[in-house]
């Protein structure tokens, strides 16, 4: 048994020939990972965008990435990052029935092999990420209801600490930060955390679990003079899950020939 997950993050879409698409092509740069994960063998089973979607939150941006997504093969799963508005990415993606209608914008998916949760980390008006007591006690709440199901956890913000980076979230200085160490410790079917915001590959060990971040598909825009990510290509990742046998991930550029492709 296969299951495998393409993770994009950080697209940072705005409206055309404006900010980050005017500076960095982000639309392009999404456009060209669109067409390179619908042509991945075997092909993800479904592909996570873990947040900062697009660049100011507003309806028309989001209707440029839900053109942008459309042409995607596989079902698409979209959580909020610091930079999105709920209530205007819940209304682009109306369709999404997974999507609460209200309050926060986290979920489960029940239908595969393995459990995936996605948290919602987002502390509106503020680049920094939060987990409060309400989500804390939902994530709780999920892992109690199926102790036994192997499970991912995705959400934006990383829950730890990345002291070179200048952005001064300081997630790990924060309680939010140990209260999620704490909640997923108690639950050991949790077997890998994702996340994305930093533009860059980190990894740390959260409550006893592998916790890393993808490096974005758009730019690296916390280094140098907004430095491009990954020597100036956007990328993305696949987690493929064997069941007994474990899981891997692996980060892929686009743009660099052979690795394109599988």
């Amino acid at each position: 048994m296969t299951f495998v997950i393409a993770q994009i993050s950080d697209l940072h879409i705005s409206v055309e020939g404006e900010g980050p698409d005017a500076r960095y092509q982000t639309a392009a740069h999404l456009a060209k990972a669109v067409a390179v994960i619908n042509k991945v063998v075997p092909p993800p089973d479904i592909v996570v965008a873990s947040g900062d979607l697009v660049d100011r939150a507003t309806p028309d941006e989001y209707q440029r990435l839900g053109g942008l997504l459309a042409p995607l093969t596989m079902p698409l799963y979209v959580l909020p990052g610091n930079h999105d508005s709920r209530d205007n990415l819940r209304n682009e993606f109306s369709d999404h029935t997974y999507l609460p209608r209200q309050g926060f914008l986290h979920y489960t998916i029940e239908d595969r092999p393995l459990r995936i949760i996605c948290l919602d980390s987002q502390k509106p008006g503020a680049i920094s990420g939060t987990l409060c007591a309400e989500r804390l006690s939902w994530l709780d709440e999920q892992l109690s209801a199926q102790p036994d199901r192997p499970t991912f956890v995705f959400m934006h913000h990383p829950p730890f600490d990345v002291p070179a980076a200048p952005d001064p979230f300081a997630y790990r200085r924060r309680r939010a930060a140990a209260d999620l160490a704490m909640v997923v410790s108690r639950h050991p079917q949790v077997i890998r955390i994702f996340t994305g915001h930093m533009h860059r590959p980190w990894m740390a060990m959260v409550g006893g679990v592998a916790a890393s971040t993808v490096p974005s598909v758009a730019v690296d825009r916390r280094y140098g003079d907004y430095a491009p990510t990954m020597a100036g290509r956007p990328v993305y990742q696949v987690h493929r899950y064997e069941g007994d046998w474990g899981f891997a991930s692996e980060t892929r550029l686009i743009g660099s020939g052979h690795l394109d492709s599988p």
